[in-house]
C-alpha cells in the first residue's frame, strides 16, 4: 500500500524534558530543539488533537497546527523544513469513532524546499480532500517540494482534484516536484496537473479510476520536459491515464496500466500513454492492457499515442511486448 512506503527523515525533535536548556546559557533553551539538519524544522499538523490551534509553534508534536496551510506559512525557503501530518479515519470505511476529522483543505505550497508528509504505519495513506466542490486539494508553486503519504478524495464535497504544479517564470516556480506513495481515488477528477514543469518525478502511486485523469499536461500549455514517471499503477481513469501532450525528453517507464475497454477490446475512450506534441520520450517496460497492433479497437494503436520522435521500448501488451511506437 502507497502510505505504507513513507520513510521520512526527522530534521528536528524538541527533546525539553530531557534537555530543557540551562539558564544563562546561549542555545541551550533553543526552541526549534535538537536538529539532523543545518536549519530545517518540523511543523506537526494534527487538526484531531486535543486543543489544536493554528495559534500554536507547531514544533513541539504535543502542541500541533490545525491545518496544512498554517504550517505552510511558518516555513522558509530551502530551510530543509518538514511538514508531518498526523493520521485519521476519515477514510470512508475506517469506521472509528475517535480522530475522525481529516484533511479538508485547498493549500498553496509557495516555500521551496519543504516536505510535505503524511504518516500512518500502513495503509493507503492520510485522507485528503478539497474545501469546495472540484477544489483543488495542493496547489504547489514552489521548487524542489516533496509530497507523499496522503489519500486524496472528494470527502463531503462534489468533485476534487488533487495536486497542481504550476510555472509561469514570475511567481510560480513549482518544477523539480516529487509526488511519491500516494493515493488517488476515484472521487477525484484530476490527479496530477503539470503545467510546464521540468525535472519532476511522479512514482510509487495509485491512481483508481479517477474521473478524468491521472497525470495530466495541458495540450493548450506549455508542456513539460525531463521528468519521470515510473512504477504507478493507474487503473481506469476516466479520460486519460497518463495524457502528457506536449512532453519533451520525459522518462516514463515500469508503469501498470489497465483500461477495462481496452483490454475488452473494445474502443479505447480512456487512453492508456499519449505523448503527441512532445518529442524525444523515452517510453519502455510498461504494462497495458491492450493486444498488440492488429489494427483493431483496443489494441496498442489505439491505446496508446506516440510523439514522431520518441522511443517506446519493449512495453508489455496482453499477447506480448511491442516493439514499435503506437501510432
Amino acid at each position: 500500500m502507497p502510505g505504507a512506503n513513507v520513510n521520512w527523515p526527522v530534521p528536528l525533535q524538541r527533546l525539553n524534558p530531557w534537555y530543557p536548556g540551562q539558564f544563562g546559557v546561549p542555545g541551550t533553551d533553543n526552541v526549534t530543539g535538537l536538529r539532523l539538519n543545518c536549519t530545517g524544522k518540523i511543523l506537526y499538523v494534527d487538526p484531531n488533537y486535543p486543543g489544536t490551534s493554528d495559534q500554536r509553534d507547531g514544533t513541539d508534536p504535543t502542541s500541533p497546527l490545525t491545518t496544512i496551510q498554517a504550517a505552510v506559512n511558518k516555513t522558509t525557503d530551502y530551510a530543509g523544513d518538514v511538514i508531518v501530518v498526523m493520521q485519521n479515519a476519515a477514510w470512508q470505511y475506517a469506521g472509528g469513532m475517535v480522530y475522525t476529522t481529516g484533511i479538508s483543505e485547498e493549500v498553496t505550497l509557495d516555500r521551496a524546499g519543504v516536505r510535505l508528509v503524511g504518516v500512518s504505519p500502513g495503509g493507503i495513506g492520510i485522507p485528503w480532500s478539497p474545501a469546495s466542490n472540484a477544489g483543488t486539494c495542493l496547489t504547489v508553486s514552489a521548487m524542489d517540494c516533496l509530497i507523499e503519504g496522503f489519500a486524496f478524495g472528494e470527502g463531503a464535497y462534489a468533485g476534487a482534484n488533487a495536486i497542481y504544479a504550476e510555472w509561469d517564470g514570475l511567481t510560480n516556480f513549482g518544477e523539480n516536484l516529487v509526488v511519491r506513495n500516494c493515493l488517488f481515488d476515484d472521487s477525484v477528477d484530476t490527479a496530477i496537473q503539470l503545467e510546464y514543469t521540468w525535472y519532476c518525478e511522479v512514482h510509487h502511486n495509485w491512481f483508481i479510476e479517477c474521473d478524468a485523469y491521472g497525470v495530466y499536461v495541458d495540450p493548450a500549455g506549455s508542456g513539460i520536459a525531463y521528468c519521470e514517471i515510473h512504477h504507478n499503477w493507474l487503473l481506469d481513469c476516466g479520460t486519460a491515464n497518463l495524457s502528457l501532450a506536449g512532453a519533451d525528453r520525459c522518462k516514463v517507464h515500469h508503469n501498470n496500466i489497465f483500461s477495462t475497454d481496452a483490454q475488452a477490446a473494445g474502443v479505447a475512450t480512456n487512453e492508456g500513454i499519449n505523448t503527441t506534441g512532445g518529442s524525444y520520450n523515452l517510453v519502455e517496460h510498461n504494462t497495458l492492457s491492450c493486444l498488440l497492433p492488429v489494427p483493431a479497437n483496443g489494441d496498442y494503436n489505439d491505446f496508446c499515442t506516440a510523439a514522431a520522435t520518441d522511443a517506446w521500448v519493449q512495453n508489455y501488451c496482453m499477447d506480448g511486448p511491442s516493439v514499435t511506437n503506437p501510432t
